[in-house]
């Protein structure tokens, strides 16, 4: 539950809030919180990749 309090605190659901929500409650939390890790680590490779691949040229969409 510490793993909970610690992600969600600083959005504003507080420790004890999550001491008193259902067991059902903190499981949707911890999807919700693994989706968010999901995105990031995508959005973060994406970027990685966009930064290596260096400037477009002109007409690099098929644009003539």
């Amino acid at each position: 539950m510490l793993d909970l309090c610690a992600f969600y605190a600083p959005r504003g659901i507080t420790p004890e809030e999550i001491r008193r929500m259902s067991v059902h409650d903190r499981a949707v939390l911890r999807v919700g919180r693994a989706r968010w890790y999901e995105e990031t680590r995508l959005l973060t490779a994406a970027g990685v990749a966009m930064a290596f691949a260096g400037p477009e040229k002109e007409g690099a969409h098929g644009e003539e």
